[in-house]
């Protein structure tokens, strides 16, 4: 049977794997009792074929129809705006964009991924915090050139203006950069009472973000809304009843949303916001005989209005790109935490593993290779510890038969045992734990890999040799790398592993590996593939310092 040492790495190690994959979302602040109106939606097919969601007619405005107050005859006109990162096109109807091409990141087909569901309303949407008034269905009026175009340190500027007859003006300007993710949105009401905006307006994005990748069932399980609100980050994600609704209060710095890889943040400029708001539904579906929970998240920003009727330039940065931390950090409002890093332990572990696989890739253009070079610099880190841990497993081997002797002479007496073996363990320099407590170090280390190569977007279709189209994704061969780790790890283990009680694990650990590794990231395989191999010549190298492996733990 095990011995304590071995029971007590056995459930640390597999309670670890557990709870990491329960991860904890803390929870947001108590809502405020009035909701936003942000529509609910149902899945469809673009023309691509890609599964999108659409927006549906279930949520209405009750009291101003919107459709009535600005003069229908004004025709749909649209504006196409290409700039070095997306092409966007945007529609007077709503007053917004309704489709958000990004040039450099493309579905599995090779098509571009597009940040808006085909057949989508115009976002930003104009929203009044009591029900009383929208803008998604106000046609406005636009001037100016149909196609622009901005590259570099160029912008470009577009105008829409609603007259609303008897009830006042609004008018939404974009403004868009050639080199940035972000647009601007300056907004200016005149008449805000009488449109029916009371004391709060909101700002949404009422879209779901679609899925773009393949794997749908790990693109939606990553939804999550976000708001960063007083000084700390919360995630949204708690549905009940298949609905999600929450109110957060508070100064927000920004709200948003994100998929796997992809995500936008509405960001006030100027004037502090009171709180955010987030409506989300999600089902059960199947496409292509696969299962999945679809999600659809949308967000808005809430904003103080009071008594005023005017409300002059109000203005907005929106981001709409990639989970990429580089660029979030540009923005300087804490976006970068809307990447998933992990626990508050872990994420130190988290950001330098991502910044050493960032420097390796300046020099190595392939992300397998640089994940090869991580193992080999990580096992260079974790020598002194795996030395360590291997001299006293030999320790204890010495030390078997005079713990056995111990045991049948006081196995009437377990005070004097534990003494005995207290002084034998003193006298020769011996640690009973180092075989399994010198090894845990690593863990956050491992869990700090697994953030980065699940998580991050610059492993997102990278490939290795070929038969490794993505790293972020599970084996598809199926299982070839994990096949390896697992015996990489069995001899590995076989070879240092020295106790008799502990023999068991030589098979236990490698299995249990491989059903934990299997479903994981390749990459993450990959690196422990590794990792293992390296451990078979670091122990030989070691056996051959040591010669007959000198027990003494200095």
């Amino acid at each position: 049977m095990f011995d304590r040492n071995t029971v007590i790495a056995f459930v640390l190690i597999v309670a670890i794997f557990i709870v990491w994959q329960l991860w904890w979302v803390k929870t947001a602040p108590q809502p405020q009792p009035q909701p936003v109106p942000v529509a609910t939606d149902t899945l469809a097919t673009d023309t691509l074929g890609h599964v999108v969601p659409k927006p549906s007619d279930t949520t209405k405005i009750a009291a101003i129809d919107t459709t009535a107050v600005v003069s229908d005859t004004i025709p749909e006109r649209r504006v196409e705006i290409t700039t070095d990162l997306y092409d966007a096109v945007l529609s007077n109807r709503g007053g917004g964009i309704v489709q958000l091409q990004l040039k450099k990141y493309k579905h599995a087909d090779s098509s571009r991924v597009n940040l808006i569901p085909h057949g989508s309303q115009a976002t930003p949407t104009l929203l009044s915090y009591g029900r009383n008034f929208s803008d998604k269905s106000i046609t406005y009026s636009i001037t100016g050139d149909s196609l622009l175009q901005a590259s570099g340190a160029q912008t470009q500027i577009v105008t829409f203006t609603a007259a609303v007859a008897g009830k006042g003006q609004i008018v939404k300007e974009f403004v868009f950069y050639g080199d940035k993710y972000n647009f601007d949105v300056n907004l200016t009401i005149n008449g805000a009472q009488q449109l029916g905006l009371e004391r709060e307006y909101v700002l949404a994005w009422l879209p779901a973000l679609p899925p773009s990748e393949k794997n749908l069932l790990d693109d939606y399980s990553n939804y999550k809304g976000g708001v960063y609100l007083s000084g700390e980050m919360y995630k949204i994600d708690k549905f009940e009843q298949d609905r999600l609704k929450d109110d957060p209060s508070g100064s927000a710095q920004w709200a948003g949303s994100r998929s796997k890889y992809f995500a936008y943040a509405i960001i006030p400029k100027e004037n502090l916001s009171t709180g955010a708001s987030f409506r989300g539904e999600k089902s059960n579906e199947t496409h292509a005989g696969l299962s999945y929970q679809r999600r659809a998240i949308s967000a808005g920003i809430v904003m103080p209005l009071g008594s005023q009727d005017n409300l002059t330039n109000n203005k907005f940065t929106i981001y709409a790109g990639p989970l990429d931390s580089r660029i979030l950090k540009t923005y300087g409002v804490n976006l970068e935490d809307f990447i998933d890093w992990g626990w508050k332990i872990i994420r130190p572990f988290s950001y330098a593993v991502y910044w050493l696989v960032y420097q390796l890739h300046r020099i190595i253009p392939n992300y397998g290779f640089v994940i090869i070079l991580a193992a080999i610099l990580m096992k260079l880190v974790t020598y002194p510890l795996t030395k360590k841990s291997l001299m006293s497993m030999q320790a204890m081997k010495r030390l078997q038969p005079r713990m056995e002797e111990f045991k049948e002479k006081f196995k009437n007496d377990p005070q004097k045992l534990n003494a005995a073996m207290m002084k034998l363990y003193k006298d020769e320099k011996v640690n009973p734990f180092g075989s399994c407590l010198l090894m845990l170090p690593q863990m956050p280390l491992m869990f700090g890999l697994y953030q980065v190569f699940r998580s991050t977007i610059e492993f997102r279709q990278a490939y290795f040799l070929g038969y490794w189209p993505d790293l972020s994704q599970p084996d598809p061969m199926p299982w070839v790398m994990p096949i390896i780790m697992t015996i990489a790890m069995f001899v590995q283990q076989k070879m240092s592993v020295t106790d008799p009680k502990q023999k068991m694990m030589v098979y236990i650990m490698p299995a249990i590996f491989f059903l934990m590794m299997k479903s994981l990231p390749v990459g993450l395989v990959l690196y422990w593939t590794c990792y293992s191999v390296l451990s078979i010549f670091e122990t030989l190298n070691i056996r051959r310092q040591t010669a007959e492996m000198n027990p003494q733990v200095k």
